[in-house]
C-alpha cells in the first residue's frame, strides 16, 4: 500500500455517508428563488447517501490472502480550483480484472506514479522484486492497482486520512518476469540480525556481514560435485519406534521412557512428535515437533534422555563431527536462518545465529549438506522469487557456498 502527504478540503461538498447533507445545502443557496424544488432536493441527497452508504462498506479482497481494510470513497470538489493534470483514479476493486503479474526487476526499483507521464506526482517506490498486479498497459507505462492512503485536512481543521484502491502508474522498462529475480554477490551476506554468546544485534536497515562467514555463489556444477562428497550421520530407523496412536515412548539405558503426546490438533495448541533417527556418535535420538505455525527438532541423550540441543530444523553435521548447522527458511519473516553450533566430546555449544536478509535456502532437505571441505553448500532463492506465481514454491533456484573464517 503506497501513501500520499495530503489532500485539502476545504470550502467544499464532501460525498461519503453523510451525503444527505448535499441536498440541504442546495436547498439552501435555492431557497428565495426556488423554493417550490426544496422536497425535490432533498430526495436527491437522500438518494445519493443510500447509494454511497452501500459502496463505502465494500471490504471483500480477491484470492485467499487476507481481507483488507475498508475502502471508503470520498470525493472533493473545490469551487475555485480546476482539476489538477493528473488525478487521482479510484477502482472498483471487485470489478477490476488482473490482466497478468509482472515483477520489479531492476534493481533500484520503480516509482509509481499517479499518471502515465514522468512529470505525473511520485507516489511512492516499490523495490526490487515487488510482485505487481497489472490491470491496463498504455504505451510506455503499465497501470497497476494498489491501495492508496491519503491524508487531508477538513473544512474545519480536523485531520484524517482515507484508504482506497487506485490505479497507478509504473515504467513498463522497469518490469519483468520471475525468473529475473536472482540473487546477487551484494545480497548474499546482508543480514537482519546476529546472535553472539546470547546477544542479539537487529539491523533494521540490514547490515553486510564482513566476519564470521563468508558466502558466495557457485554454479552448478560445483555444487553437485560438492553434493557427492557430504555424509548424513543420522540413522534413519524410524520403524524401530512406531507411535501407539498419539504417543511415542523411546526407551532409555538407564530403563526409563521418553515419552511424547500428540495434542491439540488443528488447534493452535497443537503438538504432534515423529522419531526422526537417531545419532551413534552422539548416543542421541532426533524428535521431530511440529507446532500451530513452528517446527523443531531436538536430540535426547538415549542414556538418561535430557535434551542435548533444540534446532529449529533438521540438524546437518559437518563430515569431521565438529559442527553442527540447521538452514531454513522463514515464511512469515522471510528471511534464511543459519544456526551454527560447536560440537566437542558429545557437548554441544552454540557459536551464532544468522537471519539473512535477502535469499532464503530451500525447502529441499537433500539440497542442504556439507562438503568434505566443511563448507554448507544450500540451493536458495531471491526472497521475492521464493513463492511461483500460482503459490506454489519456486523449483529453479541458484546455489550457495558458506564458509566458517577463523576468529
Amino acid at each position: 500500500m503506497a501513501k500520499i502527504d495530503s489532500l485539502v478540503i476545504a470550502n467544499s461538498w464532501i460525498i461519503s455517508e453523510n451525503s444527505i447533507f448535499f441536498g440541504i445545502r442546495l436547498a439552501n443557496l435555492m431557497f428565495m428563488n426556488r423554493l417550490l424544488f426544496l422536497p425535490l432536493l432533498l430526495l436527491i441527497g437522500s438518494a445519493l447517501a443510500i447509494g454511497t452508504l452501500s459502496c463505502d462498506r465494500n471490504t471483500n479482497d480477491k484470492g485467499t490472502g487476507a481481507k483488507d481494510s475498508s475502502i471508503v470513497k470520498i470525493v472533493a470538489v473545490k469551487d475555485t480550483i480546476t482539476p489538477a493534470q493528473f488525478p487521482p483514479l479510484p477502482i472498483d476493486y471487485e470489478n477490476t480484472k488482473v490482466l497478468k503479474n509482472s515483477y520489479v526487476v531492476d534493481r533500484s526499483g520503480v516509482e509509481l506514479r499517479q499518471g502515465p507521464d514522468q512529470s505525473a506526482p511520485v507516489l511512492g517506490k516499490y523495490p526490487y522484486g515487488t510482485k505487481l498486479d497489472v490491470i491496463a498497459e498504455e504505451g510506455d507505462w503499465v497501470a497497476v492497482m494498489d491501495r492508496i492512503q491519503r491524508d487531508y485536512k477538513g473544512a474545519q481543521g480536523e485531520m484524517g486520512d482515507v484508504t482506497r484502491w487506485e490505479k497507478v502508474y509504473v515504467a513498463k522498462s522497469k518490469l519483468g518476469k520471475q525468473d529475473q529475480i536472482t540473487i546477487s554477490p551484494k545480497d548474499l551476506n546482508l543480514i537482519i540480525s546476529i546472535t553472539i554468546n546470547g546477544r542479539e544485534t537487529y539491523y533494521e536497515k540490514g547490515h553486510s556481514l564482513d566476519k564470521y562467514l563468508r558466502v558466495e555463489l557457485i554454479d552448478e556444477q560445483t555444487f553437485s560435485a560438492a553434493r557427492k562428497t557430504s555424509k548424513d550421520y543420522l540413522i534413519k530407523d524410524t520403524m524401530s519406534y512406531p507411535k501407539n496412536g498419539k504417543v511415542l515412548e523411546l526407551p532409555l539405558k538407564n530403563g526409563e521412557k521418553l515419552i511424547f503426546t500428540d495434542k491439540g490438533i488443528d488447534s493452535e495448541l497443537e503438538e504432534r512428535y515423529s522419531y526422526k533417527g537417531h545419532y551413534d556418535f552422539l548416543n542421541a535420538y532426533a524428535v521431530e515437533g511440529n507446532y500451530w505455525e513452528s517446527s523443531d527438532v531436538r536430540l535426547f541423550d538415549k542414556q538418561d534422555g535430557h535434551l542435548i540441543v533444540e534446532c529449529g530444523a533438521s540438524p546437518f553435521f559437518s563430515s569431521d563431527k565438529n559442527y553442527l548447522m540447521t538452514l531454513v527458511a522463514d515464511p512469515y519473516e522471510s528471511t534464511g536462518d543459519l544456526q551454527l553450533f560447536h560440537v566437542k566430546q558429545g557437548k554441544l555449544s552454540p557459536m551464532l545465529f544468522v537471519r539473512f536478509k535477502e535469499w532464503m535456502p530451500t525447502w529441499k532437505e537433500e539440497l542442504i549438506f556439507w562438503g568434505n571441505d566443511g563448507c554448507i553448500y544450500t540451493a536458495a532463492n531471491h526472497i521475492n522469487g521464493y513463492w511461483g506465481d500460482e503459490g506454489a514454491l519456486n523449483e529453479k533456484a541458484q546455489f550457495i557456498r558458506i564458509s566458517i573464517l577463523p576468529q
